[in-house]
């Protein structure tokens, strides 16, 4: 695994130099004892859906030529960013670190895929479509792909918490989930 810090103007799918053919281990990841989950997957989706009546400060999500991402707010607990997605605007397999998190749409439709471990280990994905208005939390460890699969743009809104510090980037391979780079995150400055 490679890693590296992003600044905002970074290109994000850009290769960090995986060492091919690392494994990940797809069970979640412990959340640092010394910090409590905030404010827990309800308060998450509250502030999402209450930010979502503010994506409009934002124009430039409506329309993108590629995806693109602004933040509405951050602290030391928690991040929260507006995206506006193009058709067929994509995010590859990735986790958020320690974070938690919630996304919620805020117009268009989006499709995400959940990283799945069957009984024998193998892993796979499970897709679920969300509408204008639909949403999905998850805990940390949490590994998916969102991608627009309409043909008119989206925009959504992501909390996370405590703030993205760390993005893994991954695929499957074989059954396996295999671990591409890591993209180490500053405040502010992070690809949701």
């Amino acid at each position: 695994m490679t890693s590296m810090l992003l600044r905002c103007a970074d290109h994000p799918g850009a290769p960090a130099g995986p060492r091919p053919g690392e494994v990940a281990d797809p069970g979640p990841l412990a959340r640092s004892a010394d910090r409590p989950p905030w404010p827990g997957e309800v308060g998450l989706l509250a502030l999402a859906r209450g930010l979502t009546r503010n994506v409009g400060l934002w124009p430039e999500v409506f329309a993108p030529a590629e995806r693109v991402w602004h933040r509405m707010v951050s602290s030391d607990d928690f991040e929260a960013w507006v995206i506006g997605w193009p058709p067929g605007g994509a995010i590859e397999l990735h986790d958020h670190g320690d974070a938690a998190g919630v996304v919620v749409v805020a117009s268009g439709e989006l499709v995400q895929s959940a990283v799945t471990t069957g009984a024998d280990g193998a892993v796979g994905t499970a897709t679920t479509v969300l509408a204008a208005g639909g949403s999905v939390t998850f805990g940390a460890g949490h590994v998916h792909d969102i991608v627009n699969m309409g043909v008119a743009p989206a925009v959504s809104v992501h909390v996370y918490a405590p703030r993205l510090t760390a993005m893994t980037f991954y695929r499957i391979a074989r059954g396996r989930l295999v671990r591409d780079r890591t993209v180490r995150c500053e405040q502010g400055e992070a690809t949701p």
